[in-house]
């Protein structure tokens, strides 16, 4: 008895080839699988870098020209802000600053800054409700913040203004800080 062929229904002596080319495309839908679910996983860096939440805060100060007009400055020079009960400065002796990022700690309600402005010092509280946010598996969760009280020390800070009280980007402002003239 003649076998014919499963893959041509023809009498020829195939088949076992037919076999090894079934095994192949198994082999190659399954290359293809692993490959798409391992592009689909982010980098480390990748997650990190989105993953920084910080607040925004800038500062302003209105005063009086030589003419008399008031005037806005939004832009500042000789700025210092470093946190506490962490060594790391945010800034240094910065100049032409508009904005400073400040990292809220996810493991307190409230984190303070040391600002220095031209040798006089002020403290800034930020009382915040830190939140996990899902983003990825590769990632993990970020933490975002919701800001519920913001004061200082009052030396050279007139008064602090929440202006956007969820922290879940590092683009927004959240903070503005008036200082005296």
């Amino acid at each position: 008895m003649v076998k014919l062929c499963r893959l041509c229904a023809m009498k020829h002596d195939h088949c076992s080839n037919g076999r090894r080319m079934k095994i192949t495309i198994r082999h190659i839908i399954f290359l293809v699988c692993l490959l798409a679910l391992l592009g689909a996983c982010t980098s480390d860096s990748t997650c990190r870098k989105d993953m920084t939440v910080n607040a925004i805060m800038t500062l302003q100060a209105d005063s009086l020209n030589a003419q008399g007009h008031s005037v806005k400055y939004t832009t500042w020079d000789s700025i210092t802000v470093q946190a506490i009960d962490n060594d790391a400065y945010i800034l240094y002796n910065n100049k032409n600053i508009k904005q400073i990022p400040l990292f809220l700690r996810p493991d307190t309600t409230i984190t303070a800054f040391l600002m220095t402005f031209h040798e006089q010092t002020d403290t800034l509280f930020v009382e915040h409700t830190p939140r996990q946010y899902f983003v990825s598996l590769a990632c993990g969760c970020a933490i975002y913040h919701t800001i519920t009280a913001a004061w200082s020390s009052d030396t050279r800070v007139d008064s602090v203004q929440i202006i956007n009280a969820s922290v879940e980007n590092a683009v927004q402002e959240n903070l503005r800080i008036y200082l005296h003239e």
